[in-house]
């Protein structure tokens, strides 16, 4: 059985990658824009919902409910 910090740490590493992804994706978003500054966060949510595929709504509530689980005590994610 994995011990805690192996688990841990192969967390960590995906969540890494997949930020990675995020932010290669969010910078193709901002140059076939033009790279117009200013839509940073359009273009990193947008990004993310492409990756996870998620719709808007299902990526806000997601958010709300992983942000919600993170303050309760005891709850591994």
């Amino acid at each position: 059985m994995p011990s805690a910090d192996h688990i841990d740490d192969a967390i960590a590493e995906s969540h890494l990658l997949l930020e990675k992804r995020i932010r290669q994706r969010a910078h193709e978003i901002y140059l076939s824009r033009g790279a117009q500054p200013g839509s940073d966060l359009d273009d990193w949510l947008r990004a993310e919902r492409e990756i996870l595929g998620e719709s808007p709504k299902d990526s806000a509530l997601n958010r709300a409910t992983v942000i919600g689980s993170a303050a309760s005590p005891g709850i591994v994610l």
